[in-house]
């Protein structure tokens, strides 16, 4: 266990999910009676300082950018809201030492492209909800203090999107299974969020499978959905695909009706961008990571007031 001022972290190795799937889970904290249950999924290169800090290409970023700082970074801007837990849960293996793969709960290629191709039954080939509810209630059990039974918020930064799109996806597919309600989780989630979503594939940059997203129209208890991005995955003139399934993924909300909130941030602050006339725009790394230390984080957790669509 680690204490950087007020903050409490601990490393937990190879908590239990489901199957006896096993991943590292960070937990941060700032010591209080929890109230609510924040799990971050993170980007590429990303991962605790003595590892990241290593890294031939993104070593530079750690001090900044690795787990440590940057549940330093959300537990701050939440300094308002009492009693989150953060949990940070690590990537099961790294494709070519970079590209992350959270294999427990989604399908990748080998070179860590995720594969939602899969998603058609609620048992293994759909594990996402539910090993992340085992593995938030071992994870839980193993902090003194802690509790999984809160409302909960999820963010996916990054390649950590492309969980939190698995989790939608299986949400709109099978929220009507009585096995589906059967898991716990699925009841607690208050929000769903997407970080400047994006992989080293070519298409669900952004959730685009309009079968779920249509069904969802009928889920009565949808978590509040929020979308955020920046000029670096919207931008780059050599990945047309991230802006073109961010556009869509924009549209099949609002044709199918489901509340969100969207913002694009440059710099720290909002940034004006239009999806119909996408921008050629040149920016570093760092305006990526920076979406981490701007976007509304308040509106993610269960006290937020309702500023959805």
């Amino acid at each position: 266990m680690a204490v950087q001022r007020d903050l409490t972290f601990i490393y937990l190795p190879a908590v239990e999910g489901r199957d006896h799937l096993k991943n590292d889970v960070f937990f941060s904290s700032r010591g209080d009676r929890p109230n609510a249950n924040l799990v971050l999924f993170c980007g590429d290169a990303q991962n605790e300082f003595s590892i990241m800090s290593a890294h031939p290409q993104f070593g530079g970023l750690a001090e900044k950018w690795s787990f440590e700082a940057v549940a330093s970074l959300l537990l701050n801007r939440l300094e308002g809201v009492s009693g989150v837990h953060l949990w940070i849960v690590r990537a099961s293996r790294w494709s070519l030492d970079t590209f992350a793969c959270y294999t427990n709960f989604v399908r990748y290629s080998g070179n860590g492209v995720p594969d939602y191709s899969g998603i058609h039954g609620i048992g293994d080939t759909s594990p996402a909800w539910r090993h992340l509810d085992a593995l938030l209630k071992n994870a839980a059990t193993a902090v003194n203090g802690a509790c999984a039974e809160l409302p909960c918020a999820i963010i996916g930064f990054s390649k950590g999107g492309s969980v939190v799109t698995q989790l939608f996806y299986e949400l709109g597919m099978f929220f009507d299974l009585p096995e589906f309600s059967d898991i716990h989780l699925t009841s607690q989630v208050v929000s769903l969020t997407w970080l400047d979503s994006g992989h080293n594939g070519v298409t669900h940059l952004w959730p685009t499978w309009t079968i779920p997203l249509a069904r969802l129209r009928r889920y009565p208890s949808l978590p509040k959905l929020f979308v955020f991005a920046t000029p670096y995955e919207l931008c780059d003139e050599n990945r047309p695909w991230n802006s073109r399934d961010f556009g869509t993924f924009i549209r099949l909300l609002e044709a199918f009706r489901l509340p969100y909130y969207s913002d694009t941030f440059y710099k720290g602050h909002h940034w004006d961008y239009s999806f119909e006339f996408p921008q050629t725009l040149r920016v570093s790394i760092n305006s990526h990571f920076e979406i981490l230390a701007c976007f509304p984080i308040q509106l993610c957790m269960p006290t937020s007031s309702n500023v959805l669509s």
